[in-house]
């Protein structure tokens, strides 16, 4: 029987080869762990026993410090035989669960070297025509570089091995050639631990605490190289953090990273949405060349159907009113959203609009199942969990005589030599859906998914910024004095024109608005972005072909090199700047302010979404006293926290009366 040679700092050998690691199904008890132990754990099979047989071998010795820790490190899953990846410092977690090898003298010593060749042979005989050959390395991990190890050769006998662990080691197989292999990212600092089947639970992890992890990484390596990851369940996440790297993004140009395939990714689109809207998103450009460029022409449409929305679903009460508050702003926001989108009398249909609100919970809902699951499993997985494509049928029974209307006039326009407009065209999200539609050859049902798509984009996106803004007014109802003051003086001035030159001065709504987004954004990223190359940053680390990431954004907006006493809530911040610079304003974008985005690939429907809310705002100031509950008052409710996702309290209700001062 063969051993392992292992050298003390100084030289001295402490085992000979000639003595025996593991012999004959024997196990040494192993130590208590510490940063030097070297674990090798292998899960013993009821069925077969197994022997290890070490011999020397004339590959040169490796000796590097190893004080922090020693990692095994298996690149292969062999059917019947669980490889593991132990850190020294968690051998104590498996124990109980496998057996552990460790030679009794080496957690003393500080080096060591291996001079040694090993196979795992199967007690059932060596002779069986179906026994494999697996190259094993090891590699021993000092500071922040892997050294490999000399090689090892692992042979094992399949007789008898059950099909169902092969079907089982797939899975696995994936996971730790995604964790471990070329684009394991290694280069990257990580955010708890790199080591397959523990990562996979930090990204567990990251479902609740997200928050958490993401500020403990931007503390880190914010200003020591502005880049780390964080393991999500499905993949790493790699986060950007500082000015520089996320001014470099933004100059990156669309053939090196991709904004489609980001977000394809965080909301695992293909297999949620559908393959139409990932290769052919045609309605991001509509809703910057028609939407935000026309929006002058929707001004009056928004104020009227906003006003009839409140009227239907306040009313004004001269004693306290309370209402759900996400449940009412969503209401208010789906019906004036709706009004631009598919005019009247759709966006007052209240099925219509059920499965317009509802459309959204189905997609988050099937993405964060999708999203637990490697990449060759999420379109099974998808079939089994997605309720999407159904939600699409619905709304194309709903609204598919209108589609196919209005796809019949534009046709008959266009073959009479007219274009495509006719008398009484509608102006709306539909219509010009159904124009492009048309140009690429769509269905009236994947016209429909389109509109979804932007539905999905626009409402609960909408809803649920101003949601975090108005539970800081029910907080603190004094805020509304400051603002009522200043939208009656605007109105005054402006002969009571509610257009967009009276929103625009309406600079202390624009600040809190903006605060409260500061704050509470969205997401707790942003710039999601995927490489279509390796790409290399200013820091030296370069990210492989595929490589997913995006901003820290919910660190920046809280770092004091950013922001004066970043974590308070200050609404009238942003009215006017310290140093008597240009105010900022709601829409703008900079390094350290990115709930839209940032660069030429911000939010292209952020300026539709500002004027609903800031006219939303001054409605509610300019007619209603608003508060919470009593018992709640002066307290705002926590945010729901989940993965990277940042939710007002969907519980919340808030009181509503007639103003009185």
């Amino acid at each position: 029987m063969g051993g392992v040679l292992l050298r003390h700092g100084f030289g001295k050998n402490i085992s000979s080869p000639d003595t025996p690691l593991v012999s004959q199904n024997r196990y040494k008890k192993a130590p208590r762990p510490t940063s030097t132990c070297l674990a090798l754990c292998v899960n013993a099979l009821k069925h077969t026993h197994c022997h290890w047989h070490c011999a020397p071998t004339s590959s040169p010795p490796f000796s590097r410090s190893c004080r922090r820790w020693i990692m095994a490190k298996f690149a292969t899953f062999i059917p019947g035989y669980n490889p593991l990846i132990i850190p020294l410092e968690t051998a104590h977690i498996v124990r109980g669960m496998t057996k552990t090898f460790v030679h009794e003298g080496f957690p003393y010593y500080t080096t060591f070297s291996i001079n040694c060749a090993a196979r795992l042979v199967s007690s059932q005989g060596h002779d069986s025509k179906r026994s494999s050959e697996y190259p094993l390395k090891l590699c021993g991990f000092s500071g922040y570089s892997w050294s490999v190890l000399p090689p090892f050769t692992l042979s094992f006998n399949m007789e008898n091995v059950p099909i169902s662990y092969v079907l089982a080691s797939v899975p696995v197989v994936y996971m730790l050639w995604n964790w471990l292999g070329p684009n394991g990212l290694h280069q990257v600092p990580t955010i708890g631990t790199s080591i397959p089947i523990l990562a996979y639970l930090n990204g567990l992890r990251f479902i609740k605490h997200a928050k958490t992890m993401m500020q403990e990484g931007y503390d880190k390596y914010a200003s020591k190289g502005g880049m780390f990851k964080i393991a999500m369940p499905d993949q790493w996440l790699v986060l950007i953090a500082g000015p520089t790297l996320i001014e470099e993004v933004r100059k990156m140009p669309d053939d090196m990273i991709s904004l489609a395939a980001g977000i394809e990714e965080l909301l695992a689109a293909r297999y949620i949405l559908g393959k139409n809207v990932v290769n052919d998103p045609f309605h991001m450009p509509l809703i910057h060349a028609k939407l935000t460029r026309n929006l002058t022409d929707f001004y009056g449409d928004i104020k009227e159907e906003m006003w009839d929305a409140f009227e239907t679903c306040l009313g004004v009460h001269d004693q306290w009113h309370s209402v759900p508050a996400l449940k009412t702003v969503i209401e208010i926001i789906s019906r004036t959203t709706n009004r631009v989108f598919v005019g009247l009398p759709l966006c007052r249909d209240p099925e219509f609009l059920a499965i317009a609100t509802s459309f959204t919970l189905e997609v988050v809902k099937a993405k964060t199942v999708v999203n637990l699951f490697p990449e060759f499993m999420k379109g099974p997985i998808a079939k089994l969990v997605n309720k999407v494509p159904a939600t699409i049928k619905n709304l194309h029974a709903h609204i598919g005589p209108t589609i196919r209307e209005r796809r019949q006039r534009s046709q008959e326009a266009s073959a009479s030599g007219s274009g495509e407009s006719w008398d009484e065209k509608p102006n709306d999200m539909l219509m010009w859906l159904i124009d492009e539609g048309i140009r690429h050859g769509y269905s009236d049902e994947i016209i429909t998914e389109y509109l979804l798509v932007v539905e999905f984009t626009a409402l609960h996106t909408t809803a649920t910024s101003f949601t975090h803004a108005l539970y800081y007014l029910a907080a603190d109802p004094s805020l509304a004095v400051p603002m009522r003051q200043e939208v009656e003086s605007v109105l005054a001035a402006e002969g009571g024109d509610w257009g967009k030159g009276a929103v625009n001065q309406f600079y202390k709504i624009d600040s809190l608005l903006r605060e409260s987004q500061r704050l509470n954004g969205i997401n707790s990223t942003t710039l999601w972005r995927k490489t279509l190359g390796p790409v290399t940053f200013s820091n030296g680390i370069t990210l492989p072909k595929g490589t997913f990431f995006s901003a820290a954004t919910s660190p920046t907006h809280i770092d004091e090199a950013n922001y004066e006493n970043p974590t308070m809530f200050d609404p009238w911040r942003f009215v006017k700047t310290s140093n008597g610079g240009a105010r900022q304003s709601y829409v703008s974008t900079n390094v350290d302010y990115m709930p839209w985005g940032h660069g030429r690939h911000a939010c292209p429907g952020r300026h539709f979404a500002s004027y609903q809310m800031k006219l939303m705002m001054a409605k509610i100031v300019t007619t209603y006293d608003v508060s919470f509950e009593p018992g709640m008052e002066g307290q705002r409710p926590e945010n729901i926290l989940f993965g990277n996702s940042i939710v007002p309290n969907r519980t919340a209700r808030v009181m509503f009366r007639k103003r009185r001062v």
